[in-house]
């Protein structure tokens, strides 16, 4: 139970990561969360073998923790959509700022503060991002998001009354959806309710001074060249769910809690009701039909009425009693 001062609270979400690339980010982000102390949790889809490695790793004390605690979560499903719906319904403790941080970076040692301020900043903002500095396309990207803003899932943070408002309102992400990020940034310029609210993009800010690094994203590997091909097979289907979440929320403006529980329903329900757009995306980009296809593909989603197990929690902060 917390009292009325809450922490800062930090869901780091991974799955495929080595216990050395997730140890890494989550030493990265107690240093970030040194002077304030955290609430984070660690939380782990589809891989119980790296959960149980992580709860390992915390238990043996190895850990500068600071007067942070460090909570370690297994899911069922190897999904990040669902993994997000988890944390935020489930597991999410309250607190003022949430963070989120893909369990493969390392936050810089100012990163979180940075986004702090920025939100501080900014009234009117529902959640903040940090840039890219890394990597071949990070200068582009970085330049572009301080000019039209955007949203980086390897690190943001949302107010935490906009997650209490997201329970309230029993809104949760298509299981399956590649473009969770894109999805949330969505949620945030319209302000939760598409229905009753326009685009607006002050409501997502940018922290130009908020970074963090990827050890070994440059190397060229086996691994890594496989990883963009399948990154360029999950793009195509990311465009076919952008085309749908756009018809559902700012042509149709549809309540964001009346979103089809599964990616495929949703592209599947794109494509009957725009059969001409959905022909010439077709036609346009092989990758894109080859999606759809891949998408009427059934999976068994029934996993995802389990709850998260917790494997581990430290007790250091103060705060908590």
């Amino acid at each position: 139970m917390y009292n009325n001062v809450a922490p800062w609270t930090v869901a780091i979400i991974a799955a495929r990561e080595s216990i050395d690339t997730l140890g890494r980010c989550l030493r990265a982000t107690l240093t970030a969360c040194a002077s304030r102390g955290a609430i984070i949790d660690v939380v782990i889809n589809g891989n119980a073998q790296l959960a149980e490695e992580a709860a390992a790793l915390v238990r043996s004390g190895s850990l500068e923790q600071g007067p942070s605690i460090v909570r370690v979560w297994s899911i069922t499903v190897g999904d990040k959509a669902h993994t997000w719906n988890q944390y935020v319904h489930r597991i999410w403790p309250g607190g003022e700022i949430v963070y989120f941080v893909d369990g493969y970076v390392e936050a810089r040692r100012d990163a979180f503060a940075a986004l702090s301020r920025r939100l501080a900043e900014a009234p009117e903002a529902l959640g903040v991002t940090g840039v890219p500095t890394a990597g071949r396309s990070a200068a582009k990207a970085r330049e572009y998001m301080l000019k039209h803003g955007g949203i980086q899932g390897n690190m943001h943070a949302l107010r935490g009354e906009v997650v209490a408002e997201l329970k309230q309102r029993g809104i949760r992400l298509p299981l399956g959806l590649y473009r969770t990020d894109s999805l949330i940034g969505a949620l945030l310029l319209l302000k939760l309710a598409p229905e009753s609210f326009k685009w607006e993009p002050k409501r997502m800010v940018v922290a130009g001074d908020a970074t963090w690094d990827i050890p070994g994203q440059s190397v060229i590997t086996l691994n890594n060249l496989k990883a963009q091909f399948k990154r360029f097979l999950r793009q195509a289907q990311g465009e076919l769910e952008n085309r749908a979440l756009r018809e559902h929320m700012t042509v149709r403006r549809l309540p964001a809690q009346q979103l089809p529980e599964t990616a495929a329903e949703l592209v599947e329900h794109w494509i009957s009701i725009q059969p001409q757009q959905a022909s010439t995306i077709f036609l346009k980009r092989p990758a894109c039909r080859y999606a759809a296809y891949k998408l009427r593909r059934h999976r068994d989603w029934s996993a995802a009425n389990m709850p998260p197990q917790l494997l581990h929690a430290s007790e250091r902060l103060e705060t908590v009693r």
